[in-house]
């Protein structure tokens, strides 16, 4: 399928008050670089800055007399919160459950993000009425972009060099759990894998290894939806959320990640459902990764096919093909010429090709792109056969000199 050649951008507005200049100099970039939609982020949570709904409505009153669509983008599973009082859903069980039966409502990560269970039929309700709301609220709104549909997921381990850490080091045994804490109150438990010692006495430690499975969700309600609908007996002998974590990933791993894609897809399913109520011409996009972890090249490891869909849930070129999107951005960060290519080379016959594709493209302090190197990724992204690029984020682009290729 032929896409008429544009890119899109990421927009994050801040809370610092923003002029007619600001806007007009936004338009000015996006026109010169041939940005035809704007995935402007819109907060998710339940207080909201007094001035915001002004400040976006501007935005998309100037972008619209420019002939630029703009998406709110909503962090769809995950939202940020300095207190709990402020989340679009106030209840403990919505909320994951980690491998290791930790809550993310007990321990938000970083200490302000909370990850909701797409199994909880009151949470993908909320998300899915809150879409609809930011639609009647901001008129001039294309469509509703999809940042964080999919699960939240990490494997954290800390080596800790033990050697002169005195008698303390006979205190920590396999599975016991350790929580660290700052000063900010930011907590976070971590469980020991290994401990190794060197002499008990005299006290000569050698290390320690802490490991935290941020795998979800593996709470009640979603062991007994998966025990029903595949019909799987779990063994009444594990009592603990990580033995019987252990024992489905041992035993019925295939499943398990069709039961959690399956989960994601249905909130997607929702949320279209409930847009389309609004208007038909209203759009749905989504953010999608290529990879998990992400950022597997900084760290030079090798990509992992379907580990997206094996760790994030996402079965995206499924929304594709049952045409629950109208366009993807995947989050293709941090990789070199070479793989950018091949990356959007295996999206796109993933999805038949048959939505645009605009491929992310991220530039930061940390990972400088300058002119020429920009010139060089759009080309590959089109040779590739994405509609264009997704500049990741306006606010680290907009100092490009070069005009829209």
């Amino acid at each position: 399928m032929d896409h008429a050649s544009s890119h899109a951008a990421w927009l994050y507005l801040g809370k610092e008050s923003r002029t007619k200049q600001d806007n007009d100099t936004l338009i000015d970039w996006c026109l010169r670089h041939r940005v035809g939609k704007l995935l402007l982020h819109l907060e998710t949570g339940s207080k909201q800055d007094p001035d915001a709904d002004k400040r976006i409505d501007e935005v998309i009153e100037a972008c619209s007399s420019a002939g630029i669509e703009v998406h709110g983008m909503i962090g769809t599973l995950q939202h940020k919160a300095t207190t709990r009082e402020q989340l679009l859903v106030s209840k403990k069980d919505a909320y994951c459950v980690d491998y290791d039966g930790v809550s993310n409502w007990e321990e938000p990560l970083l200490g302000r993000s909370y990850v909701l269970d797409p199994s909880d039929p009151e949470a993908v309700s909320l998300i899915a009425d809150h879409c609809r709301k930011l639609l009647v609220k901001h008129s001039g709104l294309a469509g509703i972009h999809l940042d964080f549909i999919r699960y939240y997921h990490y494997e954290s381990r800390l080596i800790i060099d033990t050697r002169d850490a005195g008698h303390w080091t006979v205190i920590p045994r396999s599975g016991q759990s350790i929580t660290l804490a700052t000063a900010n109150g930011v907590s976070a438990t971590f469980f020991v894998e290994q401990a190794n010692n060197r002499y008990n006495d005299p006290p000569v430690g050698d290390r320690l290894v802490l490991k935290r499975s941020y795998h979800y969700c593996f709470c009640k309600r979603c062991l007994d939806r998966f025990r029903l609908e595949y019909d799987i007996a779990l063994p009444s002998q594990f009592k603990e959320t990580r033995q019987q974590a252990e024992w489905i990933m041992t035993h019925h791993a295939a499943a398990w990640y069709a039961f959690r894609a399956s989960l994601i897809t249905n909130v997607v399913r929702a949320i279209r459902r409930t847009i389309k109520s609004v208007s038909e011409s209203v759009q749905l996009s989504a953010a999608i990764w290529y990879n998990s972890p992400y950022g597997n090249e900084l760290r030079s490891e090798p990509f992992r096919p379907n580990s997206e869909y094996e760790q994030f849930g996402q079965e995206w070129w499924e929304w594709v093909k049952e045409g629950l999107v109208d366009f993807i951005c995947p989050m293709n960060y941090w990789l070199t010429p070479d793989s950018f290519g091949q990356v959007i080379r295996d999206q796109l016959a993933k999805s038949d090709n048959r939505v645009p594709l605009y491929a992310g493209l991220l530039r930061s302090s940390e990972f400088p792109i300058d002119d020429e190197k920009y010139k060089q990724y759009v080309s590959i992204a089109l040779d590739a056969g994405a509609t264009g690029i997704s500049f990741f984020s306006y606010g680290g682009w907009k100092s490009l000199n070069r005009d829209g290729d």
